[in-house]
């Protein structure tokens, strides 16, 4: 189990400095999804508490946390692209300049204004696509805000290259920039 969610973690950071991961000192796994109940504020001021089940959480200056009936090897509760490790791990890094909101830092070659551009073109793509009631080849979760967006497109950009360079070309290349890795040139195929 640590062995495997230590791999699947590391792939983020392959070809980045081993020091993005500095600040995630604790990985909490439960043998299922799990229950967390919170207080949030309407726009009105008014106090919700609410109960969530989760597969996967990741805290700011906290620990990662995971449901390991959904991060073991072979599962995939919400499609082939699934990976809650890989999630929640791209939280971590999205988490590095601040709070989680589907910008990572980006490499000095990076510029900020086409990364802002092609995710948010890609992002109203799929919100408009739910809106529409349409079908989505991405998990409509990726449409509660950036910062999921950022966590599950990474999924699919591990998990299946050749769809996400498909669906949103500019999209993948960002990430192949920041991720500085190709999926697609680990591809194999057979005759």
């Amino acid at each position: 189990m640590r062995v495997y969610i230590a791999a699947q973690a590391c792939l983020l950071i392959l070809r980045l400095d081993l020091d993005y991961f500095d600040g995630c000192s604790e990985i909490i796994v439960y043998p299922d999804t799990f229950v967390i109940e919170r207080k949030e504020y309407d726009t009105s001021g008014v106090v919700h508490e609410t109960r969530r089940t989760l597969a996967g959480e990741a805290w700011s200056r906290g620990p990662v946390i995971l449901s390991w009936s959904d991060a073991r090897p072979g599962a995939h509760p919400h499609g082939a692209a699934s990976n809650v490790i890989l999630h929640e791990f791209s939280h971590k890094l999205d988490m590095l300049n601040g709070a989680a909101n589907g910008m990572p830092p980006l490499h000095r070659d990076m510029v900020r204004e086409n990364w802002t551009a092609s995710l948010s073109q890609a992002y109203e793509k799929l919100y408009q696509q739910i809106e529409r009631h349409n079908h989505t080849a991405i998990d409509p979760y990726a449409a509660e805000n950036p910062a999921e967006f950022f966590a599950v497109l990474t999924e699919v950009f591990f998990m299946q290259a050749a769809h996400l360079q498909h669906l949103y070309p500019a999209v993948y290349e960002h990430l192949r920039l920041f991720y500085r890795q190709d999926p697609l040139s680990r591809t194999i195929t057979t005759a």
